[in-house]
C-alpha cells in the first residue's frame, strides 16, 4: 500500500466506504425494513381482530337475554295445548268484552283438523282492530279465513262484520297428547 499515491488511498477509501455502506443497506437496512413493515401489518391486524372480539364481548350481555327471550318463545310455540270449541268461544267472547265489539251471532261446526266458526260482529272501527288484533296475538293456531264488511252504519259509526275463524287442531294431535299424558 505504500506504493500507492495519496491520491489513490483516497479513492480507495471513498470506494472501501460506498462497499460499505452500499452492503449496509442491502443487507441489513432493507431486510430489517421489510420486517419492520410486516411486524406493523401484523400489529393492525392484531387491533382489527382485538377490536371485533372486543366488540363481540360486549354483546354478550344482549345476546344472552336474546337467547332467553328465544328459547322462552320457542318453549310457547312447541307448547302443545287441546282446545275444546268451548274454550275458543269463551276466549272470542271475552275479546269482543274486553275490545266493546257486540257478537250479533255465531256458529260452530267441526272438521277432522280442527274447528270451523262464523261470527257476525258489530263494532266501531277502533273496536273492532282492536279485536282483531287480540285474536292474533292469542294462538297461532287460530286463523282468520274470510273476514267481509256487510253492512255500514253511518249514523252510528258502526261497522257489521262477517268474520270465519277455524282453529286447527288435528285429532292426532289430541290422541297423541292424551296418549303421552296417560
Amino acid at each position: 500500500m505504500s506504493n500507492l499515491s495519496k491520491r489513490e488511498k483516497i479513492l480507495l477509501f471513498i470506494l472501501f466506504v460506498t462497499v460499505v455502506m452500499a452492503a449496509y443497506y442491502y443487507l441489513l437496512y432493507q431486510p430489517i425494513k421489510a420486517h419492520q413493515q410486516d411486524l406493523e401489518n401484523q400489529i393492525t391486524n392484531i387491533q382489527s381482530e382485538y377490536t371485533a372480539v372486543l366488540n363481540k364481548v360486549n354483546q354478550i350481555n344482549s345476546l344472552e337475554k336474546e337467547l332467553v327471550e328465544l328459547k322462552k318463545e320457542r318453549e310457547e310455540r312447541l307448547e302443545t295445548v287441546v282446545r275444546d270449541a268451548e274454550e275458543i268461544l269463551a276466549a272470542v267472547d271475552y275479546f269482543a268484552r274486553e275490545s266493546n265489539v257486540d257478537i250479533r251471532s255465531y256458529q260452530k261446526r267441526n272438521t277432522d283438523n280442527g274447528y270451523p266458526f262464523t261470527f257476525e260482529i258489530q263494532g266501531g272501527y277502533f273496536e273492532l282492530l282492536s279485536f282483531l288484533q287480540m285474536l292474533d296475538n292469542w294462538d297461532y293456531r287460530l286463523v282468520v279465513e274470510n273476514l267481509t264488511a256487510s253492512n255500514v252504519q253511518q249514523q252510528e259509526n258502526l261497522i257489521s262484520l262477517n268474520l270465519n275463524l277455524f282453529y286447527h287442531q288435528s285429532d292426532e294431535l289430541r290422541e297423541f297428547i292424551e296418549n303421552s299424558a296417560g
